[in-house]
């Protein structure tokens, strides 16, 4: 059962959030057609803050799997179909279906601390279940503890340690959340609706 949304009707859909959220979904599009050259951008990976936080800011009737699906089609219009059917990338998609889907049940009830702490289990999460799939297909890894470890830790020989990409999906997601968190407080404070509180006022529902 989805659990309530606290805010009135009319705080549940801002527009700078939305613009956010469109620009994210641009930006993965160009980024994975080659036109994002600069270091800085290409490091940028904001992705589990869309499927988190995004869906936090969205209106409750908007179903969960929106952004998820959106993800699916940008993927599929930049690289073509065939790259959103390969094994490794299914297990990709649930995970923020699955991120989604809890931001669906928070809705109105997370604080910006509450918020910014989901967003980072989810991240950390992500990173779990993904590099443990690379362990267990990547011929490079020993299917031991030993070399699960590898795999979430320094990664395969020749390549940048895994632990770096952690560490730059935390910033990413993080900071993406925070200015969707900020974008939504700032145009929900000049409309007078209500603001997404610091800290938790009440129990999230079950």
């Amino acid at each position: 059962m989805t659990s309530p949304d606290s805010r009135p009707a009319s705080t549940r859909a801002l527009l700078l959030p939305l613009l956010l959220i469109a620009a994210a979904a641009v930006y993965r599009w160009a980024r994975l057609k080659g036109f994002i050259t600069t270091e800085a951008l290409e490091n940028f990976t904001p992705w589990m803050a869309l499927a988190f936080t995004g869906t936090l800011v969205f209106p409750r009737r908007v179903t969960f799997l929106l952004i998820p699906l959106m993800l699916v089609g940008i993927d599929a219009a930049a690289t073509g179909p065939a790259s959103v059917l390969h094994w490794e990338a299914l297990s990709v998609y649930p995970c923020f279906a699955l991120a989604s889907w809890l931001a669906g049940r928070w809705r109105g009830q997370l604080s910006l601390v509450g918020s910014l702490l989901g967003v980072a289990g989810c991240t950390i999460a992500f990173y779990l279940v993904t590099n443990t799939i690379s362990w267990i297909s990547a011929p490079a890894y020993a299917k031991t503890l030993s070399g699960l470890l590898q795999a979430l830790t320094t990664g395969e020989p020749g390549y940048a340690p895994t632990w770096s990409f952690l560490i730059n999906s935390l910033v990413s997601d993080l900071g993406f959340s925070l200015l969707l968190l900020a974008a939504y407080n700032t145009e929900a404070s000049l409309r007078h609706q209500q603001r997404i509180p610091l800290r938790q006022v009440q129990p999230l529902a079950a």
